[in-house]
């Protein structure tokens, strides 16, 4: 009986030794180093982040990016010569390789994520230029930065929407917390080649839903990325528009761009490969005609589900949320003074004073002190932001939930932050023990040794019993 008793009493603080040291991290929080390779439209920008996690902890990542280097080419220029991406990841590689310790190298998970300057070519060219750009950021030799098996990709636009969300909440202290749904902004987001707008509706979502796991909640966010909508290739698409429409039938020499300052004179090159010179006629309204083309929404009949933004694209209503509108909404946004002294977009004062930009000339505003190459630009971006998010986004005229900036608490909001955060959640849950699976090991283990201790007692007990 009394060898008994003891084993029992072996066995119960056996199990509560256990528990506790399975309940217990004794880690403490180290330093990580990760990398993102943001390929984008006009290069590729080395973004280094650095944050402080013990593994296996469930709480909040305490993340900064520490390195932020474009290298202007962009890797779309590499797609047809192949044999050059090689020098170009090195310089690249090289950077990354100064500013990340060397013993963390083989620690540092390096990714790659192109948008929308590789979105737009055709997908076998597009498939080979990434597959090339893998097996070099694949060969230690070059590049001593762990790579995974889908961490050189092509991001879809609604990935950059929301890890753009992401970021701009987690700045916002809006994760690991016990903040409702309620209480996150939605991003506006544009590049050079698509644009993006992510949010929690305040109803149902019937498409472009995109469930994120962070600080163990699940999100559910409509996002949508309209690809061509972007800066750089709206600009180029009004020309398009107007070279198609000058000339049916022969070729011309020139054209008129209403959204272009009066004196602004600009070479492109048509689909037919032949050289316009687009001439800038400074008429905001006839700018704006060709705009609301672009953005018109489809009729009644051809909207499902209901309500439609630009075309046949599905959004919910933005009702009353905050948004951050980032990136390039900020250019034009910022020196035509269309903000209040809180960062506030006014669509309606912004329409009006790029309405006053439009019938300046390219020589008034570069006396004023705006480069040459921003006057035209400035003329179109501020009449086309004003229509993108009241005539297809849905906001009031008079909206005051637009705030326009590049950062909260002087950090840049940055898609590249919310892409980091969503990994090291997947990464470094999944390689720790993060869930009580250690504490149910060590409870089974001490169960199991008790257990046949009790039955070895029991069994000598019965032996003796017999013998005697």
């Amino acid at each position: 009986m009394t060898a008994m008793l003891m084993v029992l009493l072996l066995c119960v603080t056996t199990s509560v030794g256990s528990a506790v040291d399975a309940g217990t991290d004794y880690r403490t929080p180290s330093t990580h180093y990760g990398l993102i390779l943001d390929a984008g439209s006009s290069g590729t920008k080395l973004k280094i982040f650095k944050w402080n996690r013990p593994c296996g902890s469930r709480g909040r990542v305490e993340i900064e990016m520490i390195y932020n280097n474009k290298f202007k080419v962009s890797i779309s220029d590499y797609i047809y010569k192949l044999n050059d991406i090689n020098e170009y990841l090195q310089m690249i590689i090289k950077h990354a390789k100064i500013v990340v310790p060397s013993s963390e190298h083989s620690k540092s998970s390096l990714f790659f994520m192109a948008t929308a300057g590789l979105r737009i070519y055709p997908a076998p060219a597009a498939a080979k230029l990434m597959s090339v750009i893998y097996n070099i950021l694949t060969n230690r030799a070059l590049c001593p930065f762990p790579v995974h098996a889908d961490g050189v990709r092509i991001l879809s636009g609604e990935e950059e929407g929301v890890y753009a969300w992401v970021a701009a909440n987690y700045l916002r202290n809006f994760f690991w917390s016990d903040k409702p749904p309620s209480q996150a902004v939605g991003v506006l987001e544009m590049g050079g080649g698509s644009t993006q707008i992510a949010f929690i509706p305040d109803g149902p979502i019937y498409a472009n839903m995109f469930p994120v796991w962070l600080g163990g909640q699940k999100y559910n966010i409509y996002a949508h990325s309209y690809l061509f909508y972007g800066q750089n290739y709206m600009l180029n698409r009004i020309n398009n528009y107007l070279i198609t429409k000058a000339r049916p039938q022969v070729v011309i020499a020139s054209v008129e761009n209403p959204c272009m300052l009066k004196g602004d004179n600009k070479s492109v090159v048509d689909s037919a490969g032949n050289s316009v010179l687009v001439i800038g006629s400074g008429h905001p309204d006839k700018c704006l005609q060709i705009i609301n083309i672009f953005l018109e929404s489809a009729d009644e009949d051809f909207c499902h589900p209901k309500p439609c933004a630009i075309g046949r694209t599905y959004q919910p209503s933005v009702g009353g949320i905050i948004f951050y509108a980032i990136s390039a909404f900020l250019h034009a946004t910022q020196h035509l003074g269309a903000l209040d002294s809180l960062n506030r977009l006014n669509a309606r004062v912004m329409k009006e004073k790029a309405t006053e930009h439009c019938q300046k000339s390219l020589q008034t505003v570069v006396a004023d002190g705006l480069p040459a190459e921003y006057g035209s630009e400035y003329c179109a971006m501020g009449l086309y932001i004003p229509s993108l998010l009241v005539d297809a986004y849905g906001f009031p005229e008079n909206t005051t939930s637009v705030y326009a900036t590049r950062s909260i608490g002087g950090v840049a909001i940055d898609w590249t932050m919310g892409a980091m955060l969503i990994e090291i959640e997947d990464r470094e849950t999944s390689s720790c023990d993060t869930s009580g699976s250690g504490r149910t090991s060590s409870f089974r283990y001490s169960y199991a040794i008790c257990s046949i201790a009790i039955y070895l007692v029991a069994y000598c007990r019965y032996i003796l019993g017999v013998v005697s």
